[in-house]
Order: structure tokens, then sequence, then C-alpha cells
């Protein structure tokens, strides 16, 4: 096949390694493909950088705005978007060569809404520090109606690919000027999709850097978690869909409120109060939290953390916390 794809980058203050990146898209094997690079009010070269790719490469295009967030920018994308498929790439990462294709590909051999790709997480160096794998099996076709257990992947929107027309015909967006803007939505996206599927290649490459998002440490940032989850069980209600998907949303609060979310609080000083505030919530939303059908989802290393926060054992991460900060000092010794 040869279906237009867009890619959708949002760009804010990433001189450093927005080369890198876009480097990774034009090098791709499938070349069918429409660049859409969002500069959503950077002050620093990232829009000259952008600029110059744009005016040497015919399938660029870039656009400027003032500031409106990593979901505002994408928003702005997917205004913009002409491919009939559409795939998110944060301008800090990278992907594979062959990711775009390989995945049209399956998404035109399955009949797909959505595909999902592993991922991994590297250093600046590119070093894989670790790689995500997708519990659902390879190259097979859910159905979310009838299998609601897909919802509960990793909602990052960046190891996806969509159907353009599953945007148009549910008007689902990003929430602009918000943290967790992928918890907001893709779920939504997901329950919307009539054919979902997976495969096992690590295409995306997620760089974990100091000062990105998913590092920051404020904890006025960490509460949006709640309300992003707010969210969530407020747009399942409303689209009667909460009956259906219960257990899962049920599991989606326990772990990016109740393990996820604690865990990044109790990172912080003085959290005590917030960390309370995560489990009242929890509490609240779902009082049988503790017998839900899914806890097997979890990692042995999240599962650990959800032991340690059940028993009132928070000390353990901050203390895990300090053993690896000491481990560093004396590698560079």
């Amino acid at each position: 096949m040869n279906e237009l794809v867009s890619i959708i980058v949002p760009i804010y203050n990433v001189e450093t390694y927005l080369s890198k990146c876009i480097d990774s898209l034009i090098n791709q094997t499938y070349e069918n493909l429409e660049i859409i690079l969002v500069n959503d009010g950077s002050t620093d070269r990232s829009g000259d950088i952008a600029r110059n790719y744009a005016n040497k490469d015919a399938r660029i295009r870039y656009i400027e705005q003032e500031n409106q967030g990593l979901g505002g920018a994408r928003n702005t994308g997917l205004k913009e978007a002409k491919g009939s498929c559409i795939t998110f790439v944060d301008s800090d990462d990278a992907i594979e060569p062959a990711m775009i294709e390989t995945m049209i590909n399956t998404m035109e051999k399955l009949d797909l809404d959505l595909l999902v790709c592993d991922y991994s997480r590297v250093d600046e160096n590119g070093a894989v520090l670790e790689t995500y794998r997708s519990p659902f099996p390879d190259q097979t076709v859910f159905v979310p109606e009838k299998d609601p257990q897909v919802i509960l992947g990793d909602p990052s929107a960046c190891n996806k690919m969509f159907k353009k027309e599953l945007f148009d015909k549910t008007d689902i967006r990003f929430p602009s000027r918000v943290w967790y803007e992928d918890l907001r939505t893709t779920p939504k996206l997901i329950a919307n999709a009539k054919r979902v599927g997976f495969i096992h290649e690590p295409f995306y490459l997620y760089l974990q850097r100091q000062g990105s998002i998913m590092n920051s440490a404020a904890l006025s940032r960490q509460e949006e978690s709640l309300q992003a989850m707010d969210d969530l069980l407020y747009y399942f209600k409303a689209h009667h869909l909460d009956k259906i998907y219960e257990k899962e949303l049920e599991f989606l609060c326990i772990a990016h409120v109740y393990v996820f979310g604690i865990n990044r609080v109790a990172r912080i000083p003085q959290s005590k109060a917030m960390i309370e505030k995560f489990k009242k919530y929890m509490v609240e939303k779902f009082p049988d939290f503790h017998s839900n059908p899914y806890f097997s989802m979890f990692t042995p290393k999240e599962k650990k953390f959800y032991q340690w926060i059940d028993r009132n054992q928070i000390w353990k991460i901050r203390w895990g916390d300090r053993i690896k900060k000491e481990m560093r000092k004396w590698k560079k010794h």
C-alpha cells in the first residue's frame, strides 16, 4: 500500500535533540509521509532548526503558534493532517527506520483502527535503559467492546498509529495546557476503535532525560493525575461505557493514581499530605480495588511498589532512590 501517513511533532525548546528526531523521520523506509512540525512557542533555536529541515524536504510542513502545551500542538497538527493514518512523535524522541512501513502495512493487513508497538527508554547517548513489552499478543486483532482489557496498555500516544477517521468521527482531542494529556485521551480513543492490534517491535525510542515532563517533581503537576482520572471516568460514564469498562477503569486508577502516582509523589520532599490524598481518592472511587482481576498485568517491580504503598512502607521507595544515587556517584569515581 502507499497511503499517506501524517507524523505530528510538537516542538518546544528542544534544540539539543530536535535534529536527531527529525533525521529519524526523514530516513524512514516508508517515504509517502507528511511530517508536520508544530513549533509551540519555542524560545530557543528549535524553530530555526525545524524551518531549515522544511526548506530541504518537501514532505515537511512547518507551523508556528503561541504556546498551547503538548496537547494543543498535537491538535494543531491533527487539524492540518491530510494522511489517512496519524502517528505522534515527541520532539526529543526518535523512531526506528522501519517503524512507519511496518505499522502501516500491519494496519492494512489486519484492517485496524489503531496499532500499538513496543518502545524502549534510552539515555542521551542512545543506550537502551529498558524496553516496554506489551502484554497483548502480537498480530492479533482485538475488538475493545468484547476485549475491554486493551485499554490497559501504556496510554502514551507516541507508540501508536491511528486511523485519522478515529479522531474525525469521535471529535476526541488532546486537552491543552495540562499534564497527563495521554491518560486523558488514549483510553477514550481505544474504546471508540473497532479493531486494535499490537506488534512486538520496540520501534519507538523514548528519551529519558532530566527536565522532561515525566521527570518533573512538582507536587502540583503530580496532583493533575487525579484530574486526569476524573476526566476519564466522566467521559466513560457520559458515553455509557463505564459498565463495559468497569474493572478496566478501576485498574487504570490503581496503576496511574495508587501505584505510579504515589510512587512519583513519594520522591518529593514534604509529600505526606499528597500521598494521603491519592490514597483517599483511590478508596473513594473504587472501595473494592484490592480484588481487581488485573493485578497480574503489573511487572514484578510494579507489584513491589504496590505492596510497599499498601503496607505504608513508603520509606522503602525513598530508600531505594538514595541507594541508586549513591551507586551512580560510585560509578563516576
